[in-house]
């Protein structure tokens, strides 16, 4: 099959916010689309998106980055086969700059996620099928779901720090059970907010957000939402955090400020968190430390890591040089992977081989601001990513990455049985 077109199209995000989007034709005939997410705390080491700038819609649109789709890049591949691989190496070349700034991350992902995706479809596979072959797996797995259930920090608008409070069904037979059970939790939440009269909100990420005196007030109501679901927490369900640390933190001072303007040392954070792990099924903390922090990160690797999935992103930016340093220092025994912090799909599935070469965990996430693309889906099935965070448990650009989970895995059960 030969690409015959390559369109782009500024479009809207779950925030309402302007966004790129690839379309690719191949034989005049077969449609695929992108849609490339972005983030609402992000950062410093994430490759660059390319906006407009000026006065139109805040100076977030993203008509330069169309431009550079269709005129620089989109010429380079119309009427070859696609090659995802090679049409990536392609575009950085074309960028030729070390954070993609010139052409714009936003962009290049736009078309190396399309590509994929028309790869995929050349080859008669399914885009999982075609992602895990590229990683020379020869399986697949279906990730744990980590549903953002609370929202916090820069995600809410509320006094709750931590950003993500997600919660983890693992004890259960399928993805589909632990929607399942998900969904009776998520409901049972809802009606003790309501019992309590408390105001209810939902966050840009799908959690629900409120006021809390502090977080241990949060935890509670989400242990007394899983036992009164019939469910048994740590046996059935774990918490996740995200603490999003670097937003917490000053390099002046080396200091954290937590609720009520408390200034913590690196150390009183990690016996924080110790606390909370303590008393709660905390299963992982991402982001726990700033991304200047590396101290605190490898004090909190020495003193938690043997009990605790220590998860970076900021600190990674998904970018295979920095996992690398993290392996070296040991900062760390898991990462984040969200494409757009690189910009190409390709480097993407090297920073998850590097992972797993080196006994990281890989958790595929989306973002803050989300599409309806459900490629980060098959981007965590494909890699064998051990967990995807995918937002919460509402919200439709959330439970469509839920929703084609599960109809990889049904497609999956039935190859098995031989349907």
């Amino acid at each position: 099959m030969l690409i015959t077109r390559i369109i782009g199209r500024e479009i809207y995000d779950s925030r309402g916010l302007p966004t790129i989007e690839c379309e690719i034709v191949l034989d005049e005939k077969i449609i695929v689309r992108s849609q490339v997410p972005s983030g609402t705390s992000c950062s410093k080491y994430e490759a660059k998106p390319l906006y407009d700038g000026g006065t139109r819609v805040m100076g977030l649109g993203v008509r330069k980055a169309v431009e550079h789709l269709e005129t620089i890049i989109g010429p380079e591949f119309i009427n070859k086969e696609p090659n995802l691989i090679d049409m990536d190496i392609k575009m950085i070349a074309l960028d030729g700059t070390q954070d993609k700034s010139y052409l714009g991350a936003n962009t290049i992902l736009a078309v190396s996620i399309a590509m994929a995706k028309a790869q995929a479809i050349s080859l008669d596979m399914q885009l999982y099928e075609f992602l895990a072959r590229l990683c020379n797996f020869d399986s697949v797995t279906i990730p744990y779901t980590m549903f953002n259930i609370i929202n916090g920090g820069l995600h809410a608008d509320s006094n709750l720090v931590i950003q993500e409070i997600m919660l983890v069904p693992m004890g259960f037979s399928s993805c589909r059970s632990a929607c399942e059970a998900t969904c009776l939790v998520n409901q049972t939440l809802k009606s003790l907010i309501f019992d309590r009269g408390l105001r209810l909100c939902t966050g840009i990420e799908g959690g629900y957000v409120l006021d809390f005196s502090d977080e241990f007030q949060a935890f509670d109501l989400l242990m007394e939402a899983i036992i009164k679901s019939g469910y048994k927490p740590k046996e059935q369900f774990t918490i996740a955090l995200d603490i999003a640390a670097s937003h917490l933190y000053s390099i002046e001072t080396g200091t954290y400020r937590w609720n009520d303007g408390i200034e913590l040392s690196s150390q009183e954070l990690i016996d924080r968190y110790a606390q909370f792990i303590t008393k709660y099924p905390i299963y992982s903390i991402e982001d726990g430390m700033a991304e200047d922090d590396t101290d605190g990160w490898i004090a909190m690797e020495k003193q938690l890591g043997d009990s605790l999935q220590i998860v970076g992103d900021d600190i990674f930016a998904s970018n295979p040089s920095r996992i690398a340093m993290g392996i070296e220092h040991g900062l760390a025994n898991a990462a984040i992977i969200k494409p757009n912090q690189i910009g190409t799909v390709s480097e993407s599935l090297q920073a998850v081989l590097l992972c797993k070469n080196h006994g990281f965990n890989t958790i595929a996430s989306h973002r803050s601001g989300e599409t309806e693309d459900t490629f980060i889906a098959d981007f965590a099935i494909g890699t064998n990513a051990r967990q995807l965070k995918a937002g919460g448990f509402t919200r439709g650009e959330c439970i469509s990455k839920y929703n084609q989970v599960l109809r990889i895995e049904d497609n999956l059960a039935r190859s098995l049985m031989g349907i």
